[in-house]
């Protein structure tokens, strides 16, 4: 599961918002609210790159569909390639994300079955983008 902004966001409200147990003394509180802070930062940076990289991420996963026609009997690979992206909230973005992804892993799938190495090794490539798009920075 890959949280989005606002699920840690809420995730850091309620651990702020939620006292510590009377036994657990300040390092523990000193410790969970800088873990806090650490998460509030992390999303932050995520929340300024977070429509780019999706918006990015569909495009790249709707080329790779654009070239599986031999693994498109019945067009479904074709229509969501030949989508786009026109609700650029986040969660319209992220259910489209989520749909591409999961025809981009049933295509491998296939791809894999099939040994066709060279749209396997397009396919890996594109993982490897998309996880580099996704890298937080820690900052520092």
């Amino acid at each position: 599961m890959t949280p989005t902004v606002r699920e840690v966001l809420q995730g850091v409200a309620i651990a702020l918002a939620t006292p510590p147990s009377a036994d657990a003394g300040m390092d523990f509180a000193a410790s969970r609210n800088g873990l806090a802070a650490s998460l509030a930062m992390m999303a932050a940076g995520e929340a300024e790159r977070e429509v780019a990289a999706t918006v990015a991420e569909n495009a790249a996963i709707r080329a790779v569909l654009a070239d599986a026609a031999a693994y498109d009997a019945d067009g479904a690979l074709a229509k969501a390639a030949a989508q786009t992206d026109g609700d650029l909230t986040v969660p319209a973005l992220d259910a489209v994300n989520a749909t591409l992804r999961r025809q981009l892993i049933a295509l491998h799938e296939q791809v894999e079955a099939a040994n066709d190495r060279a749209l396997d090794r397009k396919i890996v490539a594109l993982y490897v983008r998309m996880a580099e798009g996704r890298r937080m920075g820690l900052g520092g």
